[in-house]
């Protein structure tokens, strides 16, 4: 903040707080991350050129978060996903507990840092996505999905959520699905009662003191259902932050074309369905950079 008020821009904070390689762009705001020693690294995430907007989908392991945010980026325009199991430390860095049980179901089993830095590559240049061509092309904010099983206990990512979502499934679903599921190394007899389980409880009862909004998803409900809510969710925030937000492209009478579309009306929400995607999303109005 300048003296009088005025918002320093990105060269002058740099000339303030020299930046870091691998420092975290997510705002103008101040990051504090504990170190193991317990000291406070402190970060600057200085606000990005473009605006964003960056969605958490957290939940319970084999709850369904990376099909989701699969099946999401198929109908958001320059949508990029980041996986949080993309960034597990090697074996030989896992801890084991008493019972000999390799603790990956922690954060700190995690490269935590690199994934930071995965994340401030793609807010230094937004919208670089790996979706369909004809989604890469269409105008509008960059969106970001990050999907992981401890997102929402990870602090220094507290900032930068737009929406917060989190899958749940009974005991008894998890653990049969975790039973179908190939692991490299592989889940030893007794490791989801004794180590998978019980760590997902206790993160979750840490979720128990945040205070920003989460939606909590029914992982047992069907695929098509879960991406109708969250994208119906997800296009509604769009328009509150950003104008307009056209949902179809015209067809090829130039008018926009609902009923030919992958999105059909059931009780009043809109479910997308699996295919060819016949629509494009564009945010027609974005806030000027003095509204950013």
């Amino acid at each position: 903040m300048k003296a009088g008020g005025g918002l320093l821009r990105l060269g002058e904070l740099q000339a303030v707080v020299p930046l870091r390689p691998t420092c975290v762009l997510f705002g103008a705001r101040l990051g504090r991350t504990q170190t193991r020693s317990g000291n406070i690294k402190k970060t600057w995430f200085p606000k990005p050129i473009m605006k964003t907007f960056v969605i958490g989908i957290g939940g319970v392991t084999n709850g369904g978060k990376t099909t989701l945010a699969k099946n999401l980026q198929k109908h958001l325009p320059n949508c990029s996903i980041i996986s949080q199991d993309d960034f597990f430390k090697p074996e030989s860095e896992i801890d084991k507990d008493e019972n000999g049980f390799l603790q990956y179901d922690v954060l700190e089993a995690l490269n935590m840092e690199k994934m930071m830095s995965a994340v401030s590559c793609w807010m230094e240049k937004p919208g670089h996505s790996a979706g369909p061509a004809a989604l890469e092309s269409a105008k509008g904010v960059p969106i970001l999905i990050i999907e992981g099983f401890l997102l929402f206990n990870y602090k220094p990512l507290d900032s930068i959520w737009n929406r917060s979502y989190f899958l749940t499934i009974p005991y008894e679903e998890c653990k049969r699905r975790r039973s179908t599921r190939v692991y490299e190394p592989p889940d030893p007899p007794g490791y989801f009662d004794g180590h998978v389980w019980p760590m997902y409880l206790k993160h979750r009862q840490a979720m128990d003191t945040i205070t920003w909004e989460i939606v909590y998803l029914d992982g047992t409900r069907s695929e098509e259902d879960l991406v109708s809510q969250v994208y119906e969710d997800v296009k509604q925030e769009l328009e509150k932050q950003n104008g307009k937000y056209c949902s179809f492209k015209p067809d090829g009478g130039g008018k926009s074309n609902l009923e030919n579309s992958s999105l059909h009306s059931k009780n009043g929400v809109h479910k997308c369905q699996h295919g060819e995607t016949a629509f494009t999303h564009s945010l027609l109005e974005n806030k000027s950079e003095s509204e950013i």
